[in-house]
């Protein structure tokens, strides 16, 4: 179960009060894929204190675990992981990568040391599949979570309506983007498992900042560079991807 992170006032998030579940957590996936001799060459770390940490005989504290955290997500090859994951009969199924408990468990690490200090008070999966990523993250740092989908998901006016033009032309379609009551002032991570749409996150972008709500952050498992260059994320606002294309 994903245990809350330490809060401050300013909701920043904040690695250091779980850094060495955490870690443990992905020395356990990465004992899946590795040996215990290649997990110490990437750590660092003696193969016997690796090995009581796996099995729970001990944990790292403190300075060391958030060190053996950071040392781990520098180390590990994650687009290599997600490439390898996401292949099948030759095809790219991210479904594969993004549906994989242990795979989350990597990317969500990932994803957290990136916008670490950051002010974040809610998360936003952008697309069906980053909605596992999205909801483990929203756990994990007890943040709340808004939802855009294609349907209203209530009827007592919290659905927002997204509207936009697919490829800046043809019908007006909607989305909907499901908020909390007092949204005002909350800062989005938005999540995603490949580069949305331009003009729906554009439009949305839009919406956000007509109801008070900045963009905190966006990060994106896949990205195309084309489709990235039409996103409108506004300055100073980070942007993180693994696979770039």
């Amino acid at each position: 179960m994903a245990r809350a992170f330490r809060k401050s006032r300013s909701f920043s998030i904040d690695l250091t009060a779980d850094a060495s579940m955490i870690a443990v957590d992905l020395l356990k996936v990465l004992k899946s894929r590795y040996d215990y001799k290649a997990l110490s060459a990437i750590t660092g770390i003696p193969v016997s204190t690796l090995t009581r940490y796996i099995t729970g005989k001990t944990a790292p504290r403190s300075s060391k675990a958030e060190r053996l955290l950071k040392n781990l997500l520098e180390n590990i090859n994650l687009a290599a992981l997600i490439s390898e994951s996401a292949e099948h009969n030759g095809d790219v199924d991210l479904a594969a990568v993004m549906l994989n408990p242990n795979m989350l468990k990597i990317i969500g690490a990932h994803v957290l040391e990136e916008f670490s200090g950051m002010k974040i008070t809610a998360i936003l999966p952008l697309d069906v599949l980053s909605v596992p990523l999205a909801s483990y993250l929203s756990t994990a740092i007890s943040r709340t979570m808004y939802l855009l989908s294609s349907e209203p998901v209530t009827a007592d006016g919290h659905s927002i309506p997204v509207i936009f033009r697919e490829a800046g032309r043809g019908a007006a379609k909607a989305y909907w983007l499901l908020v909390r009551r007092s949204c005002k002032n909350d800062s989005v991570l938005a999540i995603s498992a490949q580069t949305p749409d331009p003009y729906l996150f554009n439009a949305l972008v839009e919406v956000l900042a007509e109801n008070g709500v900045a963009l905190g952050g966006f990060f994106s498992v896949t990205a195309e560079e084309e489709k990235l260059r039409k996103l409108r994320i506004p300055p100073g606002v980070k942007r993180s991807y693994i696979v770039l294309a």
